[in-house]
């Protein structure tokens, strides 16, 4: 008990400690302002030269590092995010915006609406449907609350987009309409919508994407906004070359290229004029496509290099100039080569300082070691010798315990490490499942079953990113989640199963806890491998409190698999979340000392109970 006030004493002085420096760090007026006419000129460069852009970005952030600014550190990283969209590094846009989403609680609703749009646009611009359209619905509900119609309007297009390129034209029409509702200029949107919809077909067609980019175009043409023409020539290059239209995605890459030459983007002109070249050989004009092929090379990455020399290589063949083909076939291995070299030497690097500063560590460790050694014996000179061997047998037993000390923490650190893979691999698991069975169901659902769906797992998500990085939860949490997992999978089998989820009153469901997604993989399996398919099925959830432990009861009764037979819980079901659930099982015994038992009672066309038996624990105040 004493102990656990002064740690709770201890915890109290450092978070006063944190929100004094907090206090202390926080930017005054003149450094907010100067930041922000950074960000201003980062604004305007961004129509004219994306470098630039850049420079003042970075500025901007390293004149925040210093002190804690949540809100405008949050816009900063928003404006390095939509820098890296127009330099469609969408994969990096994910790990970047992660401190907005750490701080969420921390920054205004419109900074965090925008960073949940942003992360969706870079899942669709990876094509990971199912993840954008998560965050699009998390960036809609947000923008709702901030009651921002412009941002409400462009959130509902993009689902419309995600909609129409999976095929659903019914829901892709829907949010059109919706877009239109909250939109001020709803023309383009209009057309692009009349189009999509009017198609027997494809929902989208390439003709239908490139009359919406040239319509974008005229806007950036209008606002004089170079740096979107430029991207938006460079999509129409693209569609028309998929539709084998040559001379018009000739054309069109001629247009960006001028555009990026004026603008001095330099990083992408190697990849335009590539393009242009590729068309050239295509169209069998190969002096030309070799001319337009060197011009890239100079400041063309390794990967392009490939691909330029392939080119070149096709281009000497279609001229019968076999020996500067065979050349740029041999520029071609040296490129390859030298990627491959510089792979190795970045893996051997990594490998030789970790050896280092591992090394390092150890002669420090000897160096420290051998100067108390010194200062011992210089003290000690004047003993007898069975003091000097006393002080030596000393010396060894601390070397000994101090390296059985390290070892544990290693074997600790590595048990912690496994356990929080295992966290991370149950969440996506069970929200992977879920979405699927949403996915399946759209296309034969109407709007307003669609809805439903899509609220009742909206809110499942939020309960469990809300415990994703707690090792335990109220049993409160627990059943909340429980209920919507429970209610969702109902949805999804169109009722064909019913459920009730109980709590003894003897339980104190608000300071209880046990550990976090515990149940959710029992259950899952209830629901997936015994009501599923079964007539009247019926699934009940008990928690109870007895002789000091808690207990959840989770029965079903489906068709069981063995008569009166009992198994361990990992017998039961061989699903990825209960193999999950089996090695935590085992961590949490190991990391916090807490005994969790589970037994399975299955009848053969009876149903199944699984029996989980945990030690109770209380939340710490």
């Amino acid at each position: 008990m004493l102990r656990s006030r002064v740690y709770i004493f201890c915890l109290l002085t450092s978070f006063f400690a944190i929100s004094q420096d907090f206090e202390q760090n926080l930017p005054d007026s003149l450094t907010i302002a100067k930041i922000e006419k950074q960000l201003e000129k980062a604004d305007v460069f961004y129509k004219t030269n994306l470098d630039s852009a850049l420079f003042y970005i970075d500025n901007a952030f390293n004149n925040l590092k210093p002190y804690y600014a949540p809100e405008i550190k949050a816009k900063t990283l928003l404006y390095k995010s939509k820098y890296l969209l127009y330099k469609k590094e969408y994969g990096s846009i994910i790990g970047l915006l992660q401190p907005n989403l750490e701080n969420a609680k921390r920054i205004s609703l419109e900074t965090l609406g925008r960073t949940y749009k942003d992360i969706g646009h870079a899942y669709k611009q990876e094509w990971i449907p199912d993840s954008a359209l998560v965050y699009y619905i998390k960036a809609l509900k947000t923008f709702e609350q901030s009651q921002n119609r412009r941002d409400i309007s462009l959130t509902y297009l993009s689902l419309g987009l995600v909609y129409a390129k999976i095929g659903n034209k019914e829901l892709s029409s829907d949010f059109y309409d919706k877009s239109m509702e909250f939109s001020e200029n709803s023309e383009v949107i209009k057309m692009h919508k009349e189009r999509i919809t009017n198609q027997e077909i494809r929902p989208v067609s390439y003709q239908g994407t490139i009359d919406l980019s040239l319509d974008i175009a005229k806007i950036a043409e209008d606002r004089n906004d170079q740096r979107l023409l430029a991207v938006t020539y460079s999509d129409v290059k693209k569609d028309y070359f998929r539709l084998k239209n040559y001379d018009k995605a000739l054309e069109y890459a001629e247009k960006e290229l001028a555009i990026r030459e004026d603008t001095k983007f330099n990083s992408t002109i190697p990849n335009t004029k590539f393009f242009i070249g590729n068309i050239k050989l295509l169209k069998k004009d190969y002096n030309e496509a070799i001319k337009d092929f060197n011009e890239a090379l100079p400041n063309a990455t390794d990967s392009l290099k490939l691909d330029i020399y392939d080119g070149l290589k096709k281009a000497y063949l279609g001229l019968g100039k076999t020996t500067y083909a065979l050349q740029s076939m041999e520029h071609y291995n040296i490129v390859k080569d030298s990627i491959n070299n510089k792979n190795t030497r970045a893996s051997i690097a990594k490998i030789t300082s970790q050896y280092q500063d591992e090394q390092q560590k150890q002669k420090i460790k000897i160096l420290n070691f051998q100067n108390e050694a010194k200062a011992e014996k210089i003290s000690k000179q004047r003993l007898t010798l069975l003091s000097t061997i006393a002080v030596g047998l000393l010396l060894f037993l601390l070397g000994y315990f101090g390296y059985k000390n390290f070892k544990s923490k290693q074997d600790l650190s590595y048990t912690q490490l496994n356990f929080k893979l295992l966290q991370t691999q149950l969440n996506p698991h069970f929200m992977f499942n879920a979405l699927n069975e949403i996915k399946n169901n759209l296309k034969t659902q109407k709007s307003s079953q669609t809805s439903e769906h899509l609220t009742a797992y909206s809110k499942l998500m939020r309960l469990i990113l809300e415990s994703s990085n707690e090792d335990f939860v109220s049993i409160e949490n627990d059943v909340s989640l429980i209920t919507k997992f429970l209610q969702l999978q109902q949805l999804v089998h169109d009722n064909g199963f019913s459920y009730q989820v109980k709590v003894d009153g003897s339980i104190d469901t608000h300071y209880m806890q046990i550990p976090t997604m515990l149940t959710q993989p029992f259950v899952e399996n209830a629901v997936l491998h015994g009501v599923k398919e079964a007539k009247d099925g019926h699934i009940d959830v008990f928690y109870s409190l007895k002789d000091g432990h808690i207990e959840v009861d989770i029965s079903d009764n489906g068709k069981g698999f063995i008569a009166n037979t009992k198994h361990s819980g990992k017998e039961l079901h061989k699903s990825l979340g209960t193999k999950i659930s089996t090695q935590r099982l085992k961590n949490y015994d190991k990391l916090f000392n807490y005994k969790i038992v589970v037994t399975t009672l299955s009848n053969k066309n009876s149903g199944t109970t699984i029996h989980i038996k945990m030690p109770v624990k209380l939340k710490q105040l």
